[in-house]
This record gives C-alpha cells, structure tokens and sequence, in this order.
C-alpha cells in the first residue's frame, strides 16, 4: 500500500486504544511509525539495487522483523523519553507494523509474512498498491466525529468490507476464465487487479502448451488477451541462466516467468531472457533479466529491467 494509506491504518490501530487523536500521544506516535517502519528496509539500497529488490517485503514484513522493528522503536521512544511505558509503546507499534504486513498480503505484490519458513512473497492479489478508492473509504471514516474507538472499528469494518467485495468480484472473475478456456485446460491461473483501472482484473492462465496474459472486466464482459506464448522444453542456456544470482532471484521473484533467447552472431553471445508475466504495462513486460553467456558457454554479464529502469547484476 501506499505510505498515505499505511500512516492512516496506524492511526485506525492506536484509536482502538480509546485514546482520542493526538500527535503528542506516544500510542499514536508508536502506531503510526510501527505502521511505516515495515518499508525501512529500502535502506537495503545502499547495497545496490539487486539488493532492495530482494530484501523489500521480506523479512522486514515478516513476524521476526516486526518485532526487530518494535524493539527499535521502543528503544528510540526510550532514548528520547525514559519516562514513557515501553510495554505500551512495544504493543502499539508491533500492531501498527502488523496492520501493514496484512495490507501488503492483500495487494498485488504481496510480502514474505512466512519468513524464515517461505521466503516467497505471499499474496492475496486483491488490490493494487495504491487503490484509491480504498483510500477514499479510508478517509471518509474519519470525517463524522465519532470517539476514536468507535471510529475505529468502524474503520476496520469499511475496509474489510471492501475487501470483502474485492474477493467476491475476483471470485466471479476466476469463474468466468475457467468457462472461457475450460477448467480442464487449465493448470494455473492467477488473476490481480489491473495496473491500468480498478475496472478490470489482469490475469495470466497456463495451459498445457501455452501463456495467456489478458485482462477481464470487473464489472463488465470485456475480456481481452494481450499475448499467447506457447510452452517451450528449457534449453541448456536457459537452465544454465537459472543457475545465476540473478536467474535464481527471478525464479522466486515470479511464479511466472517465460524463457526467451537468441544468438548474437555479431558478438559471439547467446542472449537469454526472462519475463515476468503478471505485469504486462503498454504492450509490454514491466520486469525482465537478461543473462549472455560468451563463446565459452558461460555467463558474462547480466542485468535487469523494472520499471523502465536497467540494472546491471555482476554474474
């Protein structure tokens, strides 16, 4: 979610207290930063680019991490004022940390919640990271006045609900996919919401021989397939790319990921490439890698493509 959006949840957390909204209130306080504290880990940057990407929404998001996170703030809330509860300030900004893992679950991207046991990014793929209707509902509680643990409560209540309709209306989505192609047809499927409009669901589906990336209406009949790639064995190439630090970090980047590759004549190289078929943006794939291998058959360079952005990744 967005950083707006996770500094209001923080302050749906600490009402549950009964304590009315203040900024002077060290429950609010440890609330809101327990809230944000789960996206500290882009400090991962310093270390490179390869790094953020593996380490945001890992164990930062996890059960271990938030506590790491509390116990950081609660010192912090110490250092600056002793007299202050820790027990308090422990309690509020773990629950405020907690109500983020929960929403990064819910959106497309997902978060490592079952860190160490699963490294992979769990997702319920309900809604994107910034959904702003979501963040109207959100805004629209706090507008009537209510005592803050009512308000709250009803806060939770509001957003649940929307949630709630979410799953519902990806139910109806999934439902008419496996008409479309046959329940029998398909092996996987995965549906999350556009990146375009909160109007449709993208969604990609395996087959026996084939990709299909498309996109299904929301609350309408529109269903469009933008690419088939049909299902190919790995070639030595490609399996020798999975092998690399930068094919591994792809294969737990994605559970769909499509292999491609051609020959360089011109520069004695083998080109192989990754796509990342749950984010198909303007006609193309929003995270890719590539990995070349030299006359030797061996992996000499490799980088990667996200958002526009190329970053070389040492082999």
């Amino acid at each position: 979610m967005d950083t707006f959006s996770h500094a209001l949840l923080g302050i749906a957390v600490a009402g549950l207290s009964g304590h009315p909204l203040s900024i002077g209130d060290p429950i609010y306080v440890a609330s809101i930063i327990g809230a944000q504290a789960p996206d500290f880990d882009v400090i991962a940057s310093v270390r490179g680019k390869l790094a953020l990407l593996r380490q945001h929404r890992a164990f930062s998001h996890s059960i271990p991490g938030l506590i790491l996170w509390s116990g950081l703030i609660t010192a912090g809330f110490f250092l600056a004022s002793p007299a202050t509860a820790p027990v308090d300030v422990f309690v509020w900004s773990f629950l405020g940390g907690l109500s983020h893992s929960i929403m990064d679950f819910f959106n497309a991207h997902g978060a490592a919640v079952l860190w160490p046991f699963s490294r992979e990014r769990k997702s319920f793929s309900l809604l994107n990271v910034f959904d702003p209707l979501l963040l109207i509902i959100m805004l629209a509680v706090f507008v009537p006045g209510l005592p803050a643990r009512e308000t709250s409560l009803l806060f939770f209540a509001v957003t649940g609900l929307y949630i709630a309709v979410r799953f519902i209306l990806k139910l109806r989505a999934t439902n008419r996919c496996r008409h479309h192609f046959g329940s029998n047809a398909i092996m996987r499927m995965l549906l999350m919401p556009s990146l375009k409009s909160t109007r449709f669901w993208d969604f990609v589906i395996e087959t026996n021989n084939h990709y299909y990336v498309g996109q299904i209406g929301v609350f309408h009949q529109a269903f469009m397939i933008h690419t088939e790639l049909a299902k190919q064995a790995l070639s030595p190439a490609a399996q020798g790319a999975q092998k690399t630090v930068l094919g591994e970090f792809f294969s737990s980047f994605t559970p769909f990921s499509y292999f491609t590759e051609h020959q360089d004549h011109q520069q004695h190289a083998k080109f192989v490439h990754i796509y990342d078929l749950r984010y198909f943006f303007n006609q193309t794939f929003l995270h890719s890698a590539t990995i070349i291998f030299g006359s030797d058959q061996q992996p000499c360079d490799s980088y990667i493509k996200t958002y526009g952005q190329k970053i070389k990744i040492p082999c």
